[in-house]
């Protein structure tokens, strides 16, 4: 497969066109009637929505949800409205009617317009009869629902109001007794303890249906296969009439007889190459048997011993939905097969029981992807690209997965780079107009289960755990100024035993960078600076790495979603020990194959709240907190370890790499060549801190938009003489925070995201006055950033 990708950064606008453009669209919404009522029909009201108000005797538990369940039954919903603009209904009525089913004013009015929601076609008696029904449910018998009319000009909204009378309630709970009437009563009565059924609560439909499903589910993880949720018989008592119920839950007498006995496994047979084309003859030889399974065609293609411990089905033993949900993930985890289809049919010579064939379809066994880019950097280099990659599903019959990827790219500067100030800084040191080229390869070899030295027993996750292990290279030629080679290893494992939790731990984990054909003028430069040079000098990193994700995205919708990880770096230590105390070397820096390795400990955590506010809209909050501290055998962190700040997924008002440390910047050091912030030397530190937080909210269907705020900055850990103002002191961090601010649309057509976020600084702590933001905003502080996927 082939493919073209087109990367994009901006520098900092000095266009005045495009701020006018985006005025000019406000100005436009504004001056041609925006709240869509001007083009109504006559006789026909807009409807602008409706609200809920309770009223009742009896204070209402949980009063904002049933407000919301109520909310639930009104239809249709109103034209999307913002801040009183309607952009939908602007654009309908722009489009006015189009003469063709294609063109631009078709375009308009199907994918960018809303038709005009009017309010005849509210049918407020069907609504109240569904919030009465809907207050049934919820065990508020004998409630009553009207409706006002709110009348304004042209449009119309509506107030339900509910009369909401006292709860009922559950007073007991009574499950049928006696071993005469079957296992599976027994059963049922022993699921109590986890009921969602509570005495004192109130009575709920929708418990009652969770309940069913909960049982259901409880049951058939004791055998009952045949079982169904429907076949729950919850018998409802009022006759005491003091507004509580008794509950007696039971099994229908209809139920079929197979559904009430629990069933255990017979023959597992597993197909490793089915496809609709093979027929029956296809497996006329005998199958390989291995720990009581029937392996089919052969282990040619595939060893049985990796691939059985994705199976959780074993003869004779009892059928759970668990151990069917854990093994078809777990074979889908693989990355080996493209479906998997799990057949249970009655067993002809055992009673009771099901004989299961796991059906195996196979993806392609290998692949190959390339990739053409062209990037454009604020720093204004701009060069093509090559990515390829290479994958390998299953290279050792053991449903191990290999890839390789490959990188290529060239970097030449093609107008000045401006900083802060707004000065060029340009560079006269090119040669040919070539600046950079680099070249990479990485190897990564996914092994389908824990590869350790000692027993291992296997995870009943529904994900597949994982032994890593990666080799890479990558080279830099920075044309004029210096060659720099890196080399990579790690050995780790990954594995999850919940759904929202990932732990991936590298015990060995191995880098190197060497620094090679210094050019004379960046040999001065690491002369002149004692940081730089200690940057670049050769890094041997030998340690270990611990990464922690807690997620609850991607899952089921919440009204509030959480996001953290915190990733734990160690280098040198043992090595540290090993050399000092076995080797007996006293001299710093200690040495480990004649190479001085790096002595550090990093930690970094962020955190991400999201909230659903109201239809439409969002709140999204990240913090970032990280410290890496070098000490013994090393004076600085290694240059791949330190932190940056600024960029599109970072404090927008600002471009990559352009604040900090602390109130120290290269473009106002006066003992720095004018030319330094060329893009190559970039502002970095040892302690870093980011929070923002984003207002997300709808525009029109597959565009959104949002407002955001961003601060942070990045420190050093010690004092330096080379980035004075650049050390952390906890009383004067707060007032070294740079801060932006600024708005973006986003084109989400769920699949794909693209991004523009337009960032204007608040603060900059560089400045001799901070606080740098003015009204309008001016131009050329501004930064646009376009960018794919959101920012967090």
């Amino acid at each position: 497969m082939i493919g073209l990708r087109l990367n994009l950064e901006t520098n900092r606008l000095t266009y005045p066109k495009l701020t006018l453009s985006v005025l000019s669209i406000f100005c436009l919404f504004y001056l041609s009637g925006c709240s869509g009522t001007s083009k109504l029909p006559e006789g026909k009201r807009l409807y602008t929505g409706a609200t809920v108000k309770l009223e009742s005797k009896e204070k209402i538990a949980n009063e904002s949800a049933l407000s919301a369940e109520l909310a639930a039954t009104i239809t249709p919903k109103p034209n999307t409205s913002f801040l009183g603009i309607r952009p939908g209904l602007f654009f309908y009525n722009l489009a006015g009617t189009p003469k063709k089913k294609k063109g631009l004013r078709s375009f308009i009015k199907n994918n960018l317009g809303e038709e005009p929601v009017f309010y005849d076609s509210v049918n407020n008696s069907h609504i109240t009869a569904l919030m009465v029904n809907r207050l049934n449910n919820a065990g508020y018998f004998n409630s009553t629902v009207g409706y006002k009319e709110n009348v304004k000009d042209k449009t119309v909204s509506v107030t339900y109001i509910a009369q909401v009378a006292k709860p009922y309630t559950i007073s007991s709970i009574i499950y049928p007794a006696g071993d005469s009437l079957g296992p599976i009563y027994r059963d049922l009565a022993a699921s109590r303890e986890a009921s969602l059924l509570k005495v004192g609560d109130n009575y709920n439909l929708a418990t009652f249906t969770a309940e069913r499903v909960r049982v259901d589910a409880d049951l058939k993880n004791k055998g009952y296969f045949y079982f169904d949720p429907d076949l729950i018989l919850y018998k409802v008592d009022t006759t005491q009439n003091n507004y509580t119920v008794n509950i007696y839950p039971t099994i229908k007498p209809e139920a079929p007889a197979k559904s009430l006995v629990p069933y255990k496994l017979g023959d597992v047979r597993i197909y490793t190459n089915y496809t609709l084309q093979l027929d029956s003859t296809a497996y006329s030889n005998p199958p390989v048997r291995i720990q009581g399974y029937h392996y089919y065609p052969d282990e040619k293609s595939l060893k049985a011993k990796h691939l059985l411990p994705a199976v959780f089905f074993e003869k004779d033993s009892l059928y759970t939905r668990n151990d069917h949900a854990l093994t078809v993930s777990r074979l889908m985890g693989l990355g080996l097969f493209r479906y998997v289809d799990v057949q249970l049919r009655e067993s002809d010579s055992l009673a009771q029981a099901l004989n299961v064939n796991i059906r195996l379809t196979p993806s392609r066994l290998q692949s190959m992807r390339a990739e053409f880019e062209m990037v454009t950097k604020t720093n204004g280099f701009a060069g093509p690209g090559f990515n390829a990659r290479y994958r390998h599903r299953n290279l050792m019959r053991g449903a191990e997965q290999l890839q390789i990827n490959f990188n290529l790219s060239q970097e030449s500067q093609i107008g000045g780079n401006k900083n802060r100030s707004g000065t060029d800084t340009g560079n006269s040191d090119t040669k040919g107009g070539i600046n950079s080229f680099s070249f990479g390869t990485q190897a990564v070899l996914d092994v389908p289960r824990f590869m350790t030295p000692f027993k291992t027993y296997n995870l009943r996750s529904e994900f597949v755990p994982k032994t890593r292990f990666t080799l890479g290279y990558n080279y830099i030629n920075r044309v004029t100024f210096y060659q720099m080679s890196a080399y990579n290893a790690t050995y780790g494992y990954i594995w999850r035993p919940q759904s929202r939790i990932t732990h991936e731990i590298t015990p060995v984990n191995l880098q190197f960078a060497q620094l090679t054909n210094v050019g004379p003028e960046f040999q001065e430069r690491l002369n002149r600076n004692l940081y730089l040079r200690r940057s670049f000098e050769e890094q041997f990193i030998v340690g270990s790495i611990y990464n922690f994700t807690y997620n609850t995205q991607n899952q089921q919708a919440h009204r509030q979603d959480f996001f953290f990880n915190a990733n734990v770096d160690l280098s040198g230590n043992l090595l540290s020990l090993f050399t000092s105390k076995i080797q007996g070397q006293t001299e710093i820096p200690n040495t480990f194959v004649k190479q001085p390795f790096s002595q550090y400990s990093r930690l970094a955590l962020e955190g991400r709240y999201y909230k659903n506010l109201t239809r439409g809209t969002r709140l999204a909050t990240r913090m970032i907190i990280g410290a890496g501290i070098p000490y013994n055998n090393s004076s600085t962190l290694p240059y791949l370890k330190q932190f940056f700040i600024g960029g599109s997924n970072s404090i927008r008002a600002f471009r990559p790499r352009e604040v900090g440390p602390g109130t120290y910047s290269v473009t106002t050091d006066p003992n720095q060549p004018d030319d330094l912030n060329n893009g190559f030397f970039d502002q970095t530190g040892d302690i870093k801190f980011e929070t923002n937080v984003e207002y997300r909210f709808d525009i029109i269907p597959y565009l959104k938009g949002a407002v955001f705020v961003d601060a942070g900055n990045i420190w050093l850990a010690r004092k330096s003489a080379d980035r004075p103002g650049g050390e952390f002191v906890m009383s004067k961090a707060l007032s070294q925070l740079a801060v932006g601010t600024g708005a973006g649309l986003r084109i989400d057509a769920e699949f794909f995201v693209l991004r523009f976020d337009l960032g204007i600084p608040v603060r900059d702590p560089i400045q001799e006055s901070p606080y740098v933001f003015t009204l309008p905003p001016e131009r050329k502080n501004m930064v646009l950033h376009i960018a794919i996927g959101y920012p967090f």
